[in-house]
């Protein structure tokens, strides 16, 4: 597993504290579940940065309960969570249309895959040692907006400055080849990062997970299309999205189920890239089985077929 961002770590801690039971957990219960304090070199290091964290949480308003037999200090037998409570939405609390609005646009920019690894890790060894029963609905708080992608900065740069860009591409056949694109716009669909760019006067999609290099601006300056022929680009794509559909079989209480927040055992997920779907479920394994389409299920088979094989 990589190394945490700062924003990782903060949120596998929440994720932690909110699965926490009654009592909460101790400082060393977190030290072992969240990866980041897992792999630092602890003493006064670690220290410091619990106590960062902490304060960190309390400063986004999130409410850190330490329930302590110590009168006056946090003591080893301090324990932490965060109330359950502190996280329901008043019921007295109205918003008028326009705060709706950004309420969505902020909900938009949320998805459950980013940070979802490393608090499914954590969650997990809490569980394995009794501590916690892994919640669901703790995918409700999952970010979405970090992009992990490299090329995100460069090509966010590069739409605002209108300037083409050139990057390697990989296609699902695993055929490679050099693009130059003008950039028009990046979107988040279906969990993945999308972005529409204008190849010789075509508009064209190409997922940051398939580009293999660095992005390099070539400081040309291009005239963008209409934002109508922008739109219509993009509504074709996010159609794209919604008639690929996948149907899955998922254990219940498995990492699986927890992950896709369902309460029934079979699922429809939406999907951009059949082989990047693909690639996504294998790494469930025996938690999960694809029931179509047919050529989808295929191609995990043939993943965990090249995995032996390469390991035989």
């Amino acid at each position: 597993m990589a190394k945490q961002s700062p924003a990782e770590r903060l949120f596998t801690l929440t994720c932690c504290l909110l699965a926490s039971p009654v009592i909460g957990l101790s400082k060393q219960d977190l030290f072992d579940a969240v990866p980041a304090y897992r792999e630092s070199s602890g003493g006064d290091a670690l220290e410091k940065m619990f106590d960062r964290d902490k304060k960190a949480l309390r400063n986004m308003g999130v409410q850190l309960e330490v329930r302590n037999n110590d009168a006056f200090e946090e003591g080893e037998s301090a324990r932490y969570l965060i109330s359950r409570g502190a996280f329901v939405w008043p019921a007295e609390f109205e918003l008028n249309p326009k705060q709706l609005g950004l309420v969505e646009l902020a909900a938009r920019s949320w998805n459950t895959q980013i940070f979802g690894s490393a608090a499914r890790s954590g969650l997990t060894r809490l569980k394995s040692r009794g501590m916690v029963e892994i919640d669901r609905q703790l995918q409700h708080i999952s970010p979405r907006l970090v992009a992990k992608h490299e090329s995100f900065g460069p090509l966010a740069d590069a739409i605002s400055a209108t300037t083409t860009v050139v990057f390697e591409y990989r296609k699902s056949d695993g055929s490679q080849s050099v693009r130059e694109v003008e950039p028009l716009k990046l979107r988040l669909i279906e969990g993945e990062w999308v972005l529409l760019a204008q190849e010789r006067e075509a508009v064209k999609n190409f997922l940051l997970r398939r580009i293999v290099s660095k992005v390099r601006d070539t400081e040309a300056l291009f005239t963008p299309p209409s934002e109508a022929v922008i739109t219509r680009a993009e509504q074709d794509l996010v159609a794209f999205a919604a008639s690929n559909v996948a149907v899955i079989e998922i254990v219940p209480d498995s990492e699986a189920w927890w992950h896709f927040g369902s309460e029934r055992e079979q699922v429809e997920l939406n999907y951009m890239d059949e082989a990047l779907m693909a690639e996504d479920l294998m790494e469930f394994g025996a938690d999960l089985k694809v029931i179509g389409p047919k050529s989808l299920g295929d191609r995990i088979r043939a993943g965990y077929e090249a995995v032996i094989a390469s390991h035989a």
